[in-house]
């Protein structure tokens, strides 16, 4: 914003308190360590460059992500993203056209070719029974969206569920004040959040995100030579079960465990640098779509039922992650659930409805999910699609869909035109 080289925040709502929240944030990821002064960031070797984005005189558009999530793509390892969209349940944000474009040059060109690394705050919308998927940059398959876990390793009060979590990490507990909180780096002077230099008030997934920034700052460092995709691969590993008596892990296909409230669990630091010491990259990206797929049904109100939409998929490559677009008309599309089934019986919960929820239609929408992480395509997917709240728009209809699905090669060892999941 403003287009000059000054980076220092304003007080931009007028309660005298300049804007602290970025500083907060960079402290967590990276503030400086062994200096006997004050806090140490996870990766506390690590060099900050700030961007002002939000706040005072900045009026976030797609240009200034745009130019945001690309700015010196030379010199920026990790792009670090504590906001988003306002986490009212409410609301379908995508990223524009600009900004996608940026972020797909940034994981193509940037890390000399391997690819930036873009982190994403998964939302602070469940009292508001908010889902990260419906937010366009935390469910970008090229971000890492993370959720937020505390004191006691369970789910916050505030952190969203979404089947495009991937990891979580740390933030504050609301049940215990001042006691289990995130002390970070403040504005200098009097004038942030605290009057020392540092604050006590970090919250949200904003915390969790520049954790996980962190650890993959650390696991840089020990191989600079893995990939965007090489990191996701490595968290989806090496992140570790917590809670165990939450009713919503399940063991995927490739043997590990997912929960659409933590991802794949509580982020590693030291398992994640261990693995990425002896990591080997994965292959080369590639791609499935099944093609737009007409249903044009009408959708029960208050059914359990709904409408289901077979698909079979005759191709086999291992999954990374899975696109879904759709339309859906529907004037209250808070009243709607979407399920994606694997062949093998996996479930993403793409959306729950959401009685708060009240507007129209899923128009072009993309859910993305990565709990199908491993699993090969080849096979019959369902997506289900149903109204269970009574009431509400007679105008109900199941228009379309397509899938994507993005991962690696399946190996084809005796050279007979299938892979060898398809032969098996």
């Amino acid at each position: 914003c403003g287009i000059d080289n000054d980076v220092m925040p304003s007080d931009s709502d007028g309660d005298g308190d300049i804007d602290w929240h970025g500083t907060a944030v960079s402290g967590i990821a990276a503030g400086k360590g062994d200096n006997e002064i004050g806090i140490a960031g996870v990766a506390y070797d690590s060099s900050i460059v700030g961007i002002r984005l939000t706040g005072g005189d900045c009026e976030r558009t797609d240009n200034l992500g745009a130019d945001s999530l690309s700015h010196r793509l030379d010199l920026v390892d990790i792009y670090v993203n504590s906001w988003g969209p306002v986490d009212d349940g409410n609301i379908l944000e995508g990223m524009g056209t600009l900004t996608l474009a940026a972020i797909e040059a940034g994981v193509s060109q940037g890390r000399e070719n391997r690819g930036a690394i873009y982190v994403w705050a998964n939302g602070n919308g469940l009292a508001n029974r908010d889902n990260s998927n419906k937010d366009g940059y935390a469910n970008s398959r090229y971000t890492i969206a993370v959720g937020a876990v505390d004191w006691k390793g369970e789910q916050t009060t505030y952190s969203e569920p979404g089947s495009n979590l991937l990891v979580s990490a740390p933030s504050n507990g609301q049940d215990l004040d001042y006691q289990a909180d995130i002390i970070t780096t403040d504005i200098s002077g009097s004038e942030g959040n605290n009057i020392t230099n540092y604050t006590f008030s970090m919250e949200g997934t904003s915390s969790a995100a520049p954790m996980v920034s962190g650890v993959i700052a650390l696991m840089l460092e020990a191989n600079s030579n893995l990939t965007w995709r090489d990191v996701q691969h490595i968290l989806v590993q090496t992140s570790r079960k917590i809670d165990s008596d939450h009713i919503g892990w399940f063991l995927t296909e490739s043997g590990n465990w997912y929960n659409h409230a933590y991802g794949y669990g509580l982020v590693d630091a030291t398992a994640s640098v261990n693995l990425a010491k002896t990591w080997t990259s994965v292959g080369d990206e590639t791609s499935l779509t099944t093609g737009k797929i007409e249903v044009n049904e009408f959708i029960l109100d208050n059914n359990n039922e709904g409408i289901t939409s077979n698909f079979s998929m005759n191709r086999g490559i291992n999954i990374e992650s899975v696109e879904v677009l759709v339309n859906i008309t529907h004037g209250d599309r808070g009243d709607l659930n979407v399920f994606l089934e694997s062949p093998n019986g996996i479930v993403s919960e793409l959306v729950r409805e959401n009685n708060q929820d009240l507007n129209e239609h899923y128009r072009d929408w993309v859910f993305t999910s990565v709990a199908h992480w491993g699993e090969n395509t080849f096979g019959e997917w369902k997506l289900k699609v149903n109204d269970t709240v009574n009431g509400g728009s007679s105008n109900r209809v199941f228009n379309n869909w397509t899938m994507t699905m993005y991962g690696t090669i399946e190996p084809d060892n005796d050279n007979d035109g299938l892979p060898n999941y398809v032969d098996s």
